[in-house]
């Protein structure tokens, strides 16, 4: 009667974890799509900047673990393809990032932030691309 019982909380466990890995890989490729839809409104011009004044960044969006588009000044918009996936970044978009100047540069280190306080992961800027919106059609 034990080796049934053991059978069925194995079975339970298993069934469990699927349903956790199922639901983090819907999870994902939801991130995985959104990201999509975001980058299809720009185009990349091939101009970039190794650095962002803090002052100019009106704020940031992280499209998934490995890119973050910055909105800055004057309507500027850089995509920055962070260097080392930054677990975490694209589900919490909270992160601290550790500046030592007033400038965001490539290299500077991230830290992703859970909504409990928790550090979740780490990861850097890459460099900033400029993007181009595509104007719609009408």
């Amino acid at each position: 009667m034990s080796s049934r019982y053991i059978s069925n909380a194995v079975i339970t466990g298993v069934v469990i974890s699927l349903a956790v890995a199922s639901n983090a890989a819907a999870a994902t490729k939801r991130q995985d799509e959104q990201a999509k839809e975001i980058l299809a409104q720009f185009e990349k011009t091939g101009e970039s900047v190794y650095c962002l004044s803090l002052t100019a960044v009106r704020s940031t969006k992280a499209i998934d673990d490995h890119a973050m588009i910055i909105m800055a000044q004057g309507g500027k918009v850089y995509l920055s393809e962070l260097h080392g996936r930054c677990i975490g970044l694209g589900r919490e978009q909270r992160y601290i990032h550790d500046a030592t100047t007033n400038k965001m540069c490539r290299g500077d280190t991230i830290r992703v932030v859970s909504n409990f306080g928790t550090p979740v992961g780490s990861c850097s800027f890459g460099n900033f691309e400029k993007l181009k919106e595509i104007s719609q059609p009408e």
